[in-house]
């Protein structure tokens, strides 16, 4: 899913400055930045626009700055870590880094693999599955502010076999739908039927 990420990480400045210059260039890359994938990425290496929303020192420690950044999916943490350091003059480099948030999911929806792992395997030797539901979070949470298409009952049926949709199908459409973006159909009680 494209949604905005929130990061606490720590960087690491290699020498001393004074601390009020990072975090007067951390202030400045609240805006878009342009970005190429590091060398051992997954995706094509091409400058990409990323947004980055907030990006704020939480506390410092010596040469170590603890902060939180909150920014468009898809950006590079350790390499404005890396840019921000260009910008003063010193090196600089992440040293940890946690998601704490990815669209409407935060930590408070984590569970622990031993915890889905115990449940899953009480579920698997005797069928008993409610404590293993309460761990799973339904998938049409995360359409809250998503581009939304609304389909009556008796289209529901078509869209499962692959047919296509058509304008007597469609309750409303939000106004929100960007041409080639995309959309979440769903049915007239909120049930998830297909991303568009």
């Amino acid at each position: 899913m494209n949604t905005d990420k929130v990061y606490v990480g720590i960087m690491k400045l290699h020498e001393a400055i004074d601390i009020k210059e990072v975090y007067n260039i951390m202030k400045e890359f609240e805006t878009v930045v342009y970005q190429t994938p590091p060398m051992k990425s997954a995706v094509k290496r091409s400058i990409r626009k990323r947004r980055i929303y907030s990006f704020i020192p939480l506390e410092t420690d010596s040469n170590y700055v603890l902060f939180k950044a909150h920014v468009e999916s898809g950006t590079y943490i350790r390499k404005l870590c890396f840019d921000v350091g260009e910008a003063v003059g010193v090196g600089i480099n992440m040293v940890e880094l946690r998601r704490i948030r990815s669209g409407v999911f935060d930590e408070s929806h984590a569970v622990t693999l031993n915890q889905l792992a115990y449940y899953a395997s009480v579920y698997k030797e005797t069928g008993e599955s409610s404590e293993l539901t309460k761990l799973l979070n339904p998938i049409e949470e995360m359409l809250v502010d998503k581009p939304l298409i609304i389909v009556r009952g008796s289209a529901k049926k078509n869209l499962y076999t692959g047919a296509s949709l058509s304008i007597r199908g469609v309750v409303c459409v939000s106004n929100d739908i960007k041409s080639g973006g995309e959309a979440f159909v769903c049915s007239e009680n909120g049930e998830l039927i297909e991303v568009a």
